[in-house]
């Protein structure tokens, strides 16, 4: 039954032998966006519900676009196909009626002392614009990108690309409003654009790249304040009446191919001197509707 369904999202609709002509990267991506919504997004209402009925059809085109994936003899043991797998077990089971029983952690509070190191996290990074000249380890650079990959992403694409420059000739390629000659290392964050293509975001939700960049940058700088780096993110310029494309020329640079957007950079290295951290305004300005707050007696 699987190989007669037909992948159908929005703006794009696949057929099997049009996932065979796909290129892994967006291969992928549609896997991963198929599982996700075909059957991540549906699965939890019907296990709250504890009903046990088949439901025919159900992760079918998740399984179609798996199914293509193995007969390519693409990878199946990354984690996130490992993920995959997992999800199109549940599917099948949800199809045959059986009773599905996950054993996943619900949230729990965090204990006093745990509470104490987010509120250092959070609220004692500060943006850092002058370093030491000094190499930070290539260990600490791993796990500031890996904060990064384990970032929130919209449908779980994965079509997030990280450029790691260290030399001081490839760093002045990078257009910033601050000096980052110093920064001893800046990472550029980009994203296939073929992966949201192949799902139809580029239609439906052009913005959502940037978000997902977005929040792998603020990832990567809270696990730099976590090591004691310092780090700042950066913008780059986009082509406008007045201004280049900086992102382009970088990417022009490097040899970049056309389908990787640069999207933003984060500089790091050592931080040089303290610096007094920025303040917001009250939160009582930035709240603009919310429903009145009970008082202890309920009022």
């Amino acid at each position: 039954m699987a190989s007669k369904t037909k992948v159908k999202l929005t703006f794009v609709e696949y057929a099997k032998e049009d996932l065979q002509r796909l290129e892994p990267e967006e291969l992928a991506g549609l896997l991963r966006e198929r599982v996700h919504h075909n059957i991540e997004v549906p699965l939890y209402p019907i296990l709250v519900r504890g009903k046990a009925q088949p439901i025919e059809g159900f992760g079918l085109q998740a399984q179609l676009v798996f199914d293509v994936w193995r007969e390519r003899g693409l990878p199946e043991d990354t984690p996130d196909i490992e993920w995959v797998k997992r999800y199109l077990d549940i599917a099948a089971k949800i199809r045959a009626g059986e009773t599905v029983l996950l054993d996943e952690p619900l949230p729990t509070p965090f204990t006093d002392e745990e509470m104490a190191t987010v509120h250092k996290l959070i609220y004692g990074r500060r943006s850092i614009r002058d370093w030491l000249d000094k190499d930070v380890p290539d260990e600490m650079i791993d796990q500031i990108l890996e904060a990064g990959r384990a970032a929130p992403i919209g449908c779980n694409l994965g079509h997030l690309r990280f450029i790691v420059v260290k030399d001081a000739e490839e760093k002045s390629w990078i257009w910033s409003d601050i000096s980052t000659k110093n920064a001893a290392v800046i990472i550029v964050i980009a994203h296939d654009t073929r992966v949201a293509c192949a799902v139809g975001q580029d239609k439906l939700v052009p913005q959502n790249p940037g978000y997902d960049a977005a929040a792998a940058a603020d990832h990567m700088l809270l696990m730099a304040h976590a090591l004691g780096l310092g780090a700042v993110w950066l913008s780059e310029l986009k082509q406008t009446a007045k201004t280049s494309d900086t992102g382009e020329k970088f990417k022009d640079r490097y040899g970049l191919p056309d389908y990787y957007e640069i999207d933003l950079h984060i500089a790091v290295g050592w931080t040089a001197i303290g610096s007094i951290k920025s303040a917001r305004p009250p939160l009582s300005d930035m709240v603009i509707r919310r429903p009145p707050v009970k008082t202890k007696e309920g009022k």
